[in-house]
């Protein structure tokens, strides 16, 4: 999956949530928790949106609460590394 999808997956999924901040250029940098997009308690949902997204588990193990500050550390942690660490 390419980042532009899956950020549009999750702007998408966010927007259908709550109303997202007007302006906001849903810039792939922005911290969605200091926007208000993002709350701790919305995180068990998240997770299972990109499970759903991505059509296998997210392994958090290895991850923190600032994997999912911003659409590009989701993506890196979700959809880059894995794809890295799978064998050709």
């Amino acid at each position: 999956m390419t980042r532009d999808a899956f950020h549009s997956h999750i702007v998408s999924y966010l927007a259908a949530r709550a109303a997202l901040p007007k302006g906001w250029s849903r810039s792939s940098s922005d911290n969605l928790f200091d926007l208000g997009i993002l709350e701790s308690f919305d995180l068990p949902d998240l997770v299972a949106h990109i499970e759903r997204v991505l059509g296998r588990p997210a392994d958090l193990t290895s991850h923190r609460i600032e994997t999912f500050y911003t659409l590009d550390s989701m993506y890196e942690a979700f959809v880059a590394r894995t794809k890295e660490s799978c064998p050709r």
